[in-house]
């Protein structure tokens, strides 16, 4: 207990109250996090702080889609140069992976305690989650459960609680039978017989159907849905259109609209939760970022056959048999096959972005059956803050080693498709943290990601946004720590500041002053004596990849 009281007293000056400390507890239980942009700032500040630059994917902060990608991204335009002079060409896409430094961004251990508010605080928390944060529900897992179908959950469902609150990444409710649906006043009711409501178990819920519960700030404007369950028809609105397919009723909002936070927060919960339909599913979205679903359209189409319903305005009083509302999630970036019905995998959801966006590539080159081949290496280049200062010396280093190299400018009006096939037609990825890194999903299954890690103490954050997540996805992941001398920082600083004599002391002084020095305002000259091994080890890996090729 000693712990939280110290947290709490550290956050009051981050305006603890409003975080609520059940909730804070959660996560300031675990090792750093992933954060991606978010930090225990306020979201004003956040704004400020990476707005600017590139478009921090703070709360509701995208309300340009355009803006909105921080990762190599989407709504950008991409130019791919095989052989790349003018580096100033190539930076082009900050934005993109501005965000994901965000995620990078995560405090250090038990200090700060505004990593708590961190995006990402992901990991941290995961460990410790299942016990820290039980919220009421007497059923335990209830919902995590498997149903291909609506069907299958007998009379055993109805003496569960209809909603899981469990989870500290989500909450999420899970009804089967009568289920009536009024999108314009957000309520969603289970008419049930008498038996189900058993003494003392709860009957009503309001529940924010957005995966990212231990985050207040990417909470706060996600709208409530009250779902209850009632045995009297007398109180019920009655049927105005009847579904045969089951529903999922989720919100699009909060972080989304950052390329990093699109894919954590909602494709991969989305998908962990309605990939079992096989199609035959209605999505219910509360949204005002239309856009959104016009850039991810061929994802939405890959999980789900039918048309769109915008909750919002729906007047409409829809019944379904089978109900989940709010969207399953695991872990940062990544599904946990033991937790996924049918034991989905990174790897499923990996297929399930090729299909949908046509990409050839399952795997990479095999250079062992071709010694001439060259692999083709995508270097994703960020300006504003991050950059490469030597660029073309990395791009000459890596032709030398015999890549070819991509250097995948995100303009502004390149859609989500045609950078998808730039990231797939590639073997190895190489970026500095940042949300550009999340178009690893693209990439051939054993293909190697190469995730520099700026100076400052980085690492688990870095690592907890990409190492799992890539590896989950089978890919190879390698890391390149950056040193001192390959930092802008020392041109900023006195070689005795704290910034290089103790990065913890900065991390301490919290998120904003640690992202300001860190993430926001240090660049990368990669000593390529330094890192020419990695790039010969990313060779090696690919020589041999075919062995493990068939792992699924």
């Amino acid at each position: 207990m000693g712990y939280h009281k110290i947290l709490a007293k550290k956050l009051g000056q981050m305006e603890a109250r409003k975080l609520g400390l059940s909730l804070l507890l959660g996560f300031c239980v675990g090792v750093l996090t992933c954060v991606v942009v978010m930090s225990v700032s306020t979201i004003e500040q956040q704004l400020s702080l990476f707005y600017g630059v590139w478009v921090h994917p703070a709360e509701e902060s995208t309300r340009d889609p355009q803006i909105s990608d921080a990762g190599i991204s989407p709504n950008s335009s991409v130019v791919v140069r095989t052989k790349q002079n003018s580096p100033s060409a190539m930076l082009n896409n900050a934005a993109s992976t501005g965000q994901i430094q965000q995620n990078a961004l995560r405090l250090e251990h038990g200090k700060g305690a505004e990593r708590d508010r961190g995006k990402d605080a992901d990991e941290k928390v995961q460990r410790h989650s299942s016990s820290t944060t039980k919220l009421s529900s007497p059923k335990e897992e209830i919902i995590e459960s498997k149903q291909p179908d609506g069907t299958t959950k007998g009379m055993k469902t109805r003496e569960k609680p209809v909603c899981d609150l469990s989870n500290y990444r989500t909450d999420v409710c899970e009804m089967d039978g009568d289920v009536r649906v009024h999108g314009k006043s957000s309520f969603v009711v289970l008419v049930t017989d008498h038996q189900s409501q058993g003494s003392g178990v709860q009957s009503s819920w309001r529940i924010k159907p957005y995966a990212r519960k231990f985050d207040k700030a990417a909470m706060e404007h996600i709208g409530e849905v009250s779902v209850r369950s009632s045995t009297s028809l007398g109180d019920v609105p009655r049927c105005t259109v009847n579904h045969s397919v089951p529903a999922i009723v989720f919100a699009i909002g909060g972080y989304s609209g950052n390329y990093y936070h699109d894919f954590t927060d909602v494709l991969i919960p989305l998908f962990i939760t309605s990939r079992q339909f096989d199609g035959e599913v209605q999505f219910l979205i509360a949204t005002q970022k239309f856009w959104w679903i016009g850039k991810y359209k061929p994802i939405l189409k890959q999980l789900s056959r039918h048309e769109i319903i915008f909750l919002d305005d729906d007047d409409q009083v829809r019944c379904f048999r089978h109900v989940v509302v709010g969207l399953h999630s695991h872990k940062p970036m990544s599904i946990d096959p033991a937790r996924a019905p049918n034991g989905y995998s990174m790897v499923d959801f990996t297929k399930l972005m090729r299909s949908a966006y046509s990409l050839e590539r399952d795997s990479p080159i095999r250079l062992g059956e071709n010694p001439t081949a060259k692999p083709r290496l995508l270097l994703i280049p960020r300006n504003g803050t991050r950059r490469f200062v030597n660029f073309e010396e990395i791009v000459r280093a890596a032709e030398k080693l015999d890549y070819e190299v991509v250097v995948a400018e995100a303009g502004t009006r390149t859609n989500v498709a045609s950078f998808t096939g730039v990231v797939n037609s590639c073997d190895v990825m190489v970026g500095v943290h940042g949300a550009g890194l999340t178009n690893f999903v693209f990439l051939p299954t054993n293909a190697v990601i190469i995730q520099i890690v700026p100076y400052g103490n980085l690492q688990n954050i870095s690592r907890s946004c990409f190492k799992g997540s890539s590896e989950d996805a089978q890919l190879h992941y390698l890391e390149y720590c950056i040193g001192v001398e390959e930092s802008s920082l020392i041109e900023q600083y006195p070689r005795d500041h704290p910034v290089f004599r103790d990065p913890k002391s900065i991390h301490r002084l919290g998120w904003k002053k640690m992202a300001d020095v860190y993430l926001d305002h240090q660049d990368v000259k990669l000593d390529m004596e330094r890192f020419k091994p990695l790039l010969l080890k990313a060779r090696h890996l690919l020589l041999h990849h075919h062995h493990h090729h068939q792992r699924q």
